[in-house]
């Protein structure tokens, strides 16, 4: 089977888009299609694969008209907003994560150890001290110096960012 005998793109998006009327719509399903054709073609034989990809296309047509008329369509208007945080936000979240944790690997075991019991799991100055031995004084030493540390580095790591991710974070 070569990709030869497959219907030019342009030929099938025409296909579509006589029958459907939306340029939009008939991209997808021109995608779809191909993305249908190509995993039958990985599980069975195709004798004509042009016909079976105008087939394929043909019911991508139907169930697609048959979808529109179940689901009630609303104009949506601009009151109507994502609750969901943004692709892009999430991923410089992510960032920002991966940015904290190399920084708190990067810290010497002592002080990220008293920076996590305080400041991530909430325990008192007083039974860090008691539990590594250390005077509260030098527990409290260690997470100042663990939050000035955390600091430069995620700043650091802030200026290293690419300038175009960070001028899409402006409003």
């Amino acid at each position: 089977m070569t990709e030869d005998s497959l219907p030019e793109r342009t030929s099938l998006y025409r296909f579509i888009m006589r029958r459907v009327g939306d340029p939009w719509v008939s991209e997808d399903l021109v995608q779809e299609t191909f993305i249908r054709l190509f995993t039958y073609r990985l599980k069975s034989t195709v004798g004509d694969s042009a016909a079976l990809c105008f087939r394929i296309a043909q019911n991508l047509v139907r169930d697609h008209f048959r979808a529109s008329r179940r689901a009630s369509t609303e104009e949506l208007g601009d009151d109507l907003a994502c609750d969901a945080p943004r692709a892009e936000e999430v991923i410089m979240h992510r960032q920002r994560v991966a940015a904290f944790q190399r920084a708190l690997d990067a810290m010497p075991p002592l002080r990220r150890e008293v920076f996590i019991r305080r400041r991530l799991k909430g325990e008192s100055l007083r039974d860090i001290a008691q539990t590594l031995d250390i005077s509260e004084a030098a527990a409290e030493k260690h997470v100042v110096r663990a939050l000035e540390w955390l600091h430069q580095e995620m700043s650091r790591s802030e200026r290293a960012r690419p300038r175009a991710t960070r001028q899409e974070e402006l409003p």
